[in-house]
C-alpha cells in the first residue's frame, strides 16, 4: 500500500510545462468569452473544444507538429459531425465511439507518442449528447470545431517561431553530454561500463524525441535533418568507444578530451562555427577511427543542406510502415490493442445498454485505466482516476453550490484546462482532478445545466468504468508478460543473426540488400522485447529476481543492434569467410534455442571479427550470462 501511495503522489517537477498550460488556457478562454459576449455561446464552446488539438503537439520539426495538430483537428471535427448525426442511434453511435477510441489508441501507443491518446476524440464524438439534438447542424458544428483547430495551428506556428531551443535540440545536446561522460570516464573500466549502460537508455530517449511524423521530409535548413545526423554520429562515437574498451585500448589520448569539448561547444551553439579545428591530431592507429568520427561532427555542423539530404539515406524509419508491421499477433502493442478493443467494447455496450446518463463517462474512465503499460500501472491509473475524479467532483460541487455565473465558469474551465496541461506529465493523479473539473464544466456549459446534480452522478460512471477496466485487465492479461519474455528475446536474436550475416558474409550470392524496412523490422522486435520486459517488471505477482536475470542479455542485444546498425553505414567494413561465419551463426542459434526450448548451452569460442571486436565479445558475454543462469537454476 505504501508503494502504491508513493507512486500515486510522486510529483516530477521537471516535467511541469507552464508555457503549454498558459497557451491552452488562452485558447479556451478567448473563444468562450467572444461567444458569450456575442450571444453565440454554443459556437464559442465548440471552437474552444476544437483548440484541444493543441494538447497533442509535442516535440519534433515544424512539419511534424503541423501534421499532428491538423490531423487531430480533422478528427475532432469529424467526431462532432458524426456524433451529431448518430446521437439518437445507439448502435451506430456505439460502433463509432469504439472506432474513435481504438484508432488513436493504436497509433499513439505504436508510435510511442505521448499525450492523452483517445480521450478527447471520445469527448468530441460524445459532446452532442449535451447539445440540442439537431442533425441539420452537423456540418456547422464540425466547421466550428475545425476553426478551433485552426486557432491551435496558429498557436503551434507561433510557438515554433519563437522557440529556438526545441526538445529535439535538447535531445542532441544530451547525446553529446553523455559522450563527454563516456570519454572522461573511459580510463576507468568500471566507471565507463556504468556510464555506457546509461548511454543506451539516453540514446533511446533521444530517438523518441527525434523520430516523429514527417521528419524525413523536413525542409528546414540546418534544422531537424542535421540534428538527426548528429544524433547518429553520437551513437557511432559510443560504438567506437565500446570497441576500444573491449580491446583494452587505454588510456585515451588527452587530445580526444579536447576534441569532444570543442564539438560540444559547437552543438550547443557556443563555438565559432566559421573556424574549424586547427590543432594537429596525432594518435595511435587504434584511436584513429574515434578521431575521424569526432571530426565528422565538426564537419556536419558546417556542410551544405544538399549534403545533409544526401546523408539522410535510410536512417529514418517509416511511420506508416511501423503501423503496418505491428499489425501482427507477434507485436505486443497489437495484442494490447486487441485487449483494448474487447474491454472498451464491453464498456460501451454496458454504458448504452443500461442507459446511463452521460454514458460516455464510463468508456472514458475505462480508457484511462487501460493506458497503463503494465498490470500494476493499470491499477495505478485506476486509483488515480478514481480518487482524482472524486476530488474533482467534490471541489466542483462546492463551487456549484454557490451557483457561479457563466463568466466565472468560463474562467474556471480555462484555468482547469491550463493546469491539466501544466502538470499532466508531472503527476497523473493531480491532473485528473483538473481533467474532471474541465470535462464537467464543458458538459455543463454545453447542456446549460451548471448544477451539483450534473456533477455527482459522474462518480457512479467513473466507478463502473474503472471496475470494467480492472476486471478486463485481470481476465485478458492472464498470459503474463513475464512468460512472453523468452519469445521476444528469441525473435531479436534471430533477426540480428540475419543482419549479421548480411553485413559480414563474404558470400552474398543472390542476397537482396537490406533497406530501412528490414532495419525497422529489427527495431520493432527490440521494441517488443523492451515493452514485454518493462511490463513484466510491473506485474503484481511476478518473480522479480527471475525477471531481472534477463536484463543483462536484453541490454546486450540492445547494444548489439546499435553496433550492427552502425556497421551498415560503414562501406569499408571487412567481411569474414564461410567457416568463421558459420561459427558466429551457430552461437546466435544456440542462444535462440536456449531461450526457446531451454536447451543446454555450451561455451563456444569465436574467431576474430575485424573492426568490430565488441560484437564478438557481446556474443561471448551473452553465452556466459546464460551459463551462469543455468548453474544458478
Amino acid at each position: 500500500m505504501k508503494k502504491y501511495l508513493q507512486a500515486l503522489l510522486q510529483f516530477n517537477a521537471s516535467k511541469v510545462d507552464i508555457n503549454k498550460g498558459i497557451r491552452q488556457m488562452l485558447l479556451m478562454l478567448v473563444p468562450l468569452f467572444i461567444g458569450y459576449f456575442s450571444d453565440h455561446f454554443s459556437t464559442g464552446l465548440l471552437v474552444a473544444t476544437g483548440t484541444l488539438a493543441h494538447i497533442y503537439v509535442f516535440g519534433g520539426p515544424l512539419r511534424s507538429r503541423l501534421t499532428t495538430v491538423v490531423l487531430c483537428s480533422i478528427g475532432f471535427s469529424l467526431g462532432m459531425m458524426l456524433g451529431t448525426l448518430t446521437v439518437d442511434e445507439p448502435i451506430i453511435f456505439g460502433i463509432l465511439l469504439l472506432i474513435f477510441a481504438v484508432v488513436p489508441y493504436y497509433i499513439f501507443s505504436t508510435l510511442n507518442i505521448p499525450g492523452p491518446s483517445s480521450i478527447f476524440f471520445i469527448v468530441s464524438l460524445s459532446l452532442p449528447i449535451n447539445l440540442p439534438h439537431a442533425p441539420d447542424e452537423a456540418l456547422f458544428r464540425g466547421c466550428a470545431m475545425l476553426f478551433g483547430g485552426f486557432l491551435a495551428t496558429v498557436v503551434v506556428l507561433l510557438t515554433v517561431y519563437f522557440s529556438r531551443n526545441a526538445g529535439e535540440v535538447k535531445a542532441v545536446q544530451n547525446d553529446y553530454n553523455m559522450l563527454k561522460q563516456l570519454i572522461y570516464n573511459f580510463d576507468d573500466p568500471n566507471a565507463f561500463m556504468e556510464v555506457s549502460r546509461l548511454a543506451v537508455d539516453s540514446f533511446r530517449r533521444s530517438d523518441k524525441a527525434l523520430v516523429t511524423f514527417s521528419a524525413s521530409h523536413s525542409s528546414e535548413p540546418n534544422g531537424f535533418q542535421r540534428l538527426l545526423l548528429l544524433h547518429n554520429l553520437a551513437q557511432a562515437i559510443h560504438s567506437e568507444l565500446l570497441d576500444l574498451n573491449e580491446n583494452g585500448h587505454r588510456p585515451l589520448p588527452p587530445i580526444i578530451k579536447e576534441m569532444i569539448d570543442y564539438v560540444i561547444k559547437l552543438v550547443y551553439g557556443k563555438g565559432d562555427i566559421r573556424a574549424q579545428w586547427q590543432k594537429e591530431v596525432q594518435v595511435e592507429p587504434e584511436f584513429q577511427m574515434l578521431v575521424n568520427h569526432i571530426f565528422k561532427v565538426d564537419e556536419m555542423m558546417r556542410v551544405s543542406d544538399e549534403r545533409i539530404k544526401h546523408e539522410m539515406d535510410v536512417r529514418l524509419p517509416i511511420h506508416g510502415q511501423t503501423l503496418l508491421q505491428n499489425l501482427s499477433l507477434e507485436s505486443y502493442k497489437f495484442r494490447n490493442t486487441l485487449r483494448y478493443i474487447v474491454i472498451m467494447a464491453v464498456s460501451i455496450i454496458i454504458a448504452l445498454m443500461f442507459d446511463f446518463d452521460k454514458a460516455y463517462w464510463i468508456p472514458i474512465s475505462t480508457h484511462t485505466v487501460l493506458l497503463g503499460s503494465s498490470t500494476w500501472h493499470s491499477f495505478e491509473r485506476a486509483g488515480s482516476r478514481g480518487v482524482g475524479t472524486i476530488l474533482g467532483v467534490l471541489v466542483l460541487s462546492v463551487v456549484l453550490l454557490f451557483s457561479p455565473p457563466i463568466p466565472v465558469a468560463i474562467i474556471l474551465l480555462a484555468v482547469a484546462a491550463g493546469l491539466t496541461e501544466m502538470i499532466v506529465g508531472a503527476n497523473y493523479f493531480y491532473a485528473v482532478i483538473f481533467i474532471t473539473i474541465q470535462v464537467l464544466l464543458l458538459n455543463g456549459l454545453a447542456s446549460g445545466n451548471l448544477t451539483i446534480l450534473n456533477a455527482l452522478p459522474r462518480l457512479i460512471d467513473v466507478f463502473v468504468g474503472i471496475v470494467i477496466a480492472v476486471i478486463g485487465v485481470m481476465i485478458l492479461g492472464r498470459k503474463t508478460a513475464s512468460s512472453m519474455i523468452p519469445k521476444t528475446i528469441v525473435d531479436v536474436i534471430r533477426e540480428e543473426a540475419v543482419l549479421f550475416h548480411y553485413l559480414f558474409s563474404t558470400d552474398k550470392m543472390g542476397e537482396q540488400p537490406f533497406d530501412k524496412h528490414e532495419l525497422l523490422h529489427l527495431s520493432i522486435k527490440i521494441s517488443n522485447m523492451l515493452e514485454v520486459y518493462n511490463s513484466a517488471k510491473g506485474e503484481l505477482f511476478s518473480k522479480k529476481r527471475y525477471i531481472q536475470a534477463y536484463y543483462a542479455n536484453i541490454h546486450a542485444l540492445e547494444e548489439l543492434s546499435l553496433m550492427l546498425s552502425r556497421a551498415m553505414y560503414n562501406d569499408k567494413r571487412k567481411t569474414i569467410d564461410a567457416e568463421p561465419m558459420g561459427q558466429y551463426l551457430l552461437v546466435f542459434e544456440n542462444l535462440a534455442k536456449y531461450y526457446e526450448r531451454g536447451q543446454q548451452l555450451t561455451q563456444q569460442s569465436l574467431p576474430a571479427l575485424p573492426q568490430y571486436v565488441y560484437i564478438r565479445n557481446a556474443l561471448l558475454h551473452m553465452q556466459h550470462n546464460c551459463l551462469s543462469a543455468m548453474h544458478k537454476n
